[in-house]
């Protein structure tokens, strides 16, 4: 199975979202130094903002890491497995890296366990950030749970492909 294009695609939109919450939350931080040191009238509520969008960042911006090879990876370990192998035998290479993957999957599966926790109990209690510009911590929750589905699809994408015996993600 390779990869599908269309994980390609949610992992574009999700990497462009990300880059729009980075770009609003760097104007954000411009306007706050401008009106800080110029007029001398700080906003109460662009700090609180930016935290509590900057998760979103994080979190869709993941998926299209995973998809384009941009975590860490140790390769320290791929490179003593090519020397032992001297790169003829493919297996052990693809395994370690299905081994890395699943250990991945099960670790964002916690996330999204303990994300919908926190999303039930913000709802549950209608919990508010305490700021003196009050917003619901439902949205920086829910960032935690929609970033470790679209991860969770995109590993198991990965794994699927390395499984059929795609290459690149080796």
């Amino acid at each position: 199975m390779k990869y599908p294009k269309f994980m390609v695609w949610v992992n574009k939109i999700s990497a462009t979202m990300c880059g729009f919450i980075v770009l609003g939350t760097a104007a954000l931080a411009v306007m706050e130094s401008i009106l800080r040191q110029f007029f001398n009238s700080p906003t109460t509520w662009s700090l609180n903002i930016s935290t509590g969008i900057f998760i979103w960042a994080a979190f869709l911006g993941s998926p299209w890491a995973f998809q384009e090879l941009g975590h860490v990876s140790i390769d320290m370990i791929r490179n003593a497995i090519d020397k032992r192998t001297k790169g003829e035998k493919r297996l052990p290479r693809r395994t370690i890296s299905i081994i890395g993957y699943l250990t991945s999957f099960m670790t964002i599966s916690v996330f999204l366990y303990g994300g919908y926790i926190l999303c039930e109990r913000a709802i549950r209690f209608n919990t508010m950030a305490p700021y003196p510009f009050k917003f619901p911590y439902i949205i920086s929750y829910s960032a935690i749970v929609v970033g470790s589905v679209l991860m969770l699809a995109t590993l198991a994408f990965i794994i699927l492909d390395l499984i059929a015996g795609g290459d690149k993600y080796m």
